[in-house]
């Protein structure tokens, strides 16, 4: 006769489980007076971004969207040239602008959220500009130094084209960093 396995012996679902302890994946299985942070719950860190883009008022709103759009803009060409192609604004000079874009939009959190409540506003407000200053003028800058207009043979076809040129990102960086700066000017504006 062919061997068999013996047959498994029967067991309660039920009695494993309880004897286990509560499920450490269950959010209902956590203590209620604990506290939710945002390591341990990723909503509690979407339901603070929310009430933070809530809480943005007029000019700080427009300063923190014209930052988010350096920002993004750094994902895009920020310079193309004869012999390399695109260099995208994280991978080039760029980054620079994208750096102090961050930085303004950190400055508007502590401001907006007071987390600074031991000094001025001022002061927060202060950094928010010089960081929006900084990142328009290196914009600026970098849309000056990508410019190389000497002549070149195209890789194709039988054309000559410009040794280096600055790209959609660098012009959208520039308009983000004016925004932001113009929404930072008009913070002054706000009644407190």
């Amino acid at each position: 006769p062919p061997r068999r396995a013996p047959a498994p012996e029967p067991r309660d679902d039920d009695e494993e489980a309880a004897s286990a302890g509560p499920d450490p994946w269950s959010r209902e299985a956590r203590e209620p007076g604990s506290g939710r942070s945002p390591i341990d719950d990723p909503e509690v860190l979407l339901d603070d971004a929310r009430s933070f883009l809530r809480d943005l008022e007029g000019a700080d709103r427009i300063a923190f969207w014209g930052a988010a759009l350096v920002v993004l803009s750094c994902f895009m060409p920020w310079k193309e040239t004869a012999a390399d192609g695109d260099f995208l604004g994280l991978i080039s000079l760029g980054f620079i602008s994208f750096l102090f874009a961050v930085a303004t939009m950190v400055f508007i959190g502590i401001r907006v959220r007071n987390l600074m409540d031991w000094a001025s506003p001022m002061l927060p407000w202060g950094a928010q500009m010089v960081s929006t200053v900084v990142c328009l003028v290196w914009s600026l800058v970098f849309l000056k130094i990508s410019s190389d207009t000497t002549l070149v043979p195209s890789p194709l076809g039988n054309s000559e084209m410009m040794n280096s040129s600055p790209s959609i990102g660098c012009f959208l960086g520039v308009l983000g960093a004016v925004i932001a700066l113009l929404g930072g000017l008009m913070g002054l504006r706000r009644p407190q």
